[in-house]
Order: structure tokens, then sequence, then C-alpha cells
């Protein structure tokens, strides 16, 4: 009964979500989503960038970017909050928005390689805003944080935009149905790679 019940409340936010597509206040709306998603908004921006890129093609990289800059800079509060603010929200946040061996797994993957970390997350499905928040509270170098997430992030929305952009609504189909699939397909093959050129090194 209670996961019917989150799962009914996710439906509730995928819902109004969606509706901010058509509406005049879209690219704002699509704004203030990408940046809330990177730090505790269950909801990804990309499934509005999607609907709004199939309905305005030529629009959909400039809707990537207002992603991509939007993203970030909800990642860097989200570091904010990790960095400065973790003893007062840490008993909420482990169990809440992160679980607890969520955090512990992302602990090791920054002591492995933090960079490569963090720009995974951003580019798959990996949830960006367990990132974000660790980050902050390890005090992961500022510097690199905010480089992996611009790579991640933008390389994420602007594939989508660029399939939009050239192909239309044809596309959104199979992006909704294929892109997260991709996307962690690459992700691991992007880290196998570095990981054998650093044992080469």
């Amino acid at each position: 009964m209670k996961n019917w019940a989150v799962f009914k409340k996710l439906r509730q936010l995928y819902d109004w979500v969606l509706h901010w597509s058509d509406h005049k206040h879209n690219t704002k709306a699509l704004a203030v989503i990408a940046f809330t998603e990177s730090s505790f908004f269950p909801i990804p921006p990309d499934i509005l960038l999607i609907t709004m890129g199939a309905s305005k093609p030529k629009k959909s990289i400039s809707y990537a970017l207002i992603c991509t800059i939007f993203s970030v800079l909800g990642g860097i509060a989200g570091y904010y909050i990790g960095a400065e603010l973790w003893s007062l929200v840490e008993s909420y946040l482990l169990g809440g928005i992160i679980k607890p061996e969520h955090f512990e797994l992302v602990k090791t993957k920054f002591a492995e390689n933090a960079f490569l970390a963090i720009f995974i997350a951003g580019f798959t499905p990996i949830p960006y805003k367990v990132f974000t928040i660790t980050a902050g509270a390890l005090l992961i170098p500022f510097g690199p944080f905010v480089l992996a997430s611009i790579l991640g992030r933008g390389m994420r929305f602007f594939i989508i935009a660029v399939l939009l952009y050239f192909f239309g609504a044809k596309m959104k189909d199979i992006i909704e149905r294929d892109f997260e699939k991709y996307t962690l397909i690459l992700g691991t093959l992007l880290a196998v790679a570095v990981y054998f050129l650093k044992v080469r090194a």
C-alpha cells in the first residue's frame, strides 16, 4: 500500500511536470525543474525537454541550454547543501532523498575517481542529486565537480536536443523508450575505457 501511494504521488508529479510543456511560461518551468532535480526534486527535466522539443524542434537546442545551465546551478546548490549544511540535514536526507547504501556506494566511487563518477551521474539515469550532495559532504574539489557536471549534463541534454532538432517529433517515442538504456551503456563503456587507460598508465 505504501509503495502504491509513493507511485501515485510520483505519477501526479510527472503529470504536473508535463502540463507545463504547452504553458506560456514553459521555459521558466523547465529552468526551475532542471535546478531543483539536481538537489531534491524526483522528476528529471528530460521529460519536459523532450515534450517541448518535439513540439518545437528548432528550439530544442535552446531548451537543452536552459536545462544544462540550471541543472548545473542546481548541482552547485546540492554541493552547498552537502558542504555547509550536512550536519543539519544528514538525518533527513539519509533515508529520505538519499538511501544510506547509495551514500556509501557514492563515497566508494568518489574514492576511485570523483570526476568520472560525477560525469557519469550527470550523463546517465543514475540520480545526479545523490552525487551532488555527497560531493559537497565529502568536500570533493569544487572546480572538477563543476566541470564534470557541465560535461555530463550538457552531453545528456544536447544529445536529446540534437535528435529532436534534426528528426522532430518522430524521435520522441524512441528517445522516451530507449534513451536511458543507451546512456547507461555508453556511460559504462566510458567508465571501462577510463579504467583500462588508468591501468595501462
